[in-house]
């Protein structure tokens, strides 16, 4: 159940849109976006109204002698901070086996000696940004179909009994290709509440990709390769053609306890 109602919705949404809220604000956010047709229609209108007026803005203008160098020596500046988070997520290494044996009263063992590919990298870059999604709806239904003429694929999201996980939308990404094939892919992103907790979901094709070495984890009737990458949970799992990103800072037991009641 949301904690904010229609008029905190419509007074902050640049903000929201904007992408200026913690992860718990947008949480609540994304609940009532989710739940109320008004709300969703309204973001709708303010989306559009963004996409159209961006462009505009975006018209190359003359800068005074030196404001460009000036600019980009600022730019780079700020920036140091992401290449240095995106640099130690490369350099990562992962954890030995005895850092998640939690996994064994599954019944499981965990992978090893499996290098986080780009996929995993990007899961959890796109899992941390907080961009709105382009669809909010909670019908899986609705955004499957949505997806439908955007994706090279037949979108499947998954769905998950019970209440304990709303699905809040979803938007048009891109994901890392892996070792072989293209340097990125089209994909799906969708995003969940978990209670108060963010759990999103890349899709893509991966019939040409092989997601994984080493032993597979079991999670319900699925194989599910699991990898901790800078303090987040990315389970990688297939089906049919489609692979499933799933990234979440839950506890290791409960996401895979999620992924295998999912349909």
């Amino acid at each position: 159940m949301s904690r904010i109602d229609c008029d905190d919705f419509k007074k902050f949404i640049d903000p929201y849109l904007d992408g200026e809220f913690d992860d718990r604000e947008r949480a609540d956010f994304d609940t009532h976006l989710a739940e109320c047709a008004a709300c969703r229609r309204h973001y709708e209108q303010q989306a559009w109204f963004l996409r159209s007026v961006r462009p505009a803005l975006q018209r190359p203008t003359r800068l005074p002698p030196g404001a460009r160098e000036r600019l980009e020596a600022s730019l780079r500046v700020a920036q140091r901070p992401a290449r240095a988070r995106r640099m130690a997520r490369r350099l990562m290494i992962p954890l030995p086996a005895l850092a998640v044996a939690g996994v064994v009263g599954l019944g499981v063992m965990p992978l090893a000696g499996f290098k986080p590919a780009p996929m995993v990298d990007d899961a959890v870059e796109q899992h941390c940004a907080d961009f709105p999604v382009e669809f909010p709806s909670p019908e899986v239904a609705e955004v499957d179909t949505w997806f439908q003429d955007k994706v090279p694929f037949h979108m499947q999201a998954p769905a998950f009994p019970g209440d304990k996980v709303t699905l809040l939308g979803g938007r048009l990404s891109r994901i890392g290709g892996g070792e072989a094939g293209p340097s990125t892919r089209p994909a799906a992103y969708l995003m969940y509440s978990v209670g108060e907790r963010k759990m999103t979901v890349l899709v893509f094709d991966g019939s040409d990709l092989k997601i994984a070495n080493g032993e597979a984890l079991r999670a319900g009737n699925k194989q599910v390769h699991l990898h901790d990458a800078n303090g987040y949970q990315v389970a990688l799992y297939q089906r049919g053609p489609l692979v499933y990103a799933v990234t979440s800072d839950l506890p290791q037991r409960d996401l895979l306890n999620l992924i295998g009641e999912s349909l």
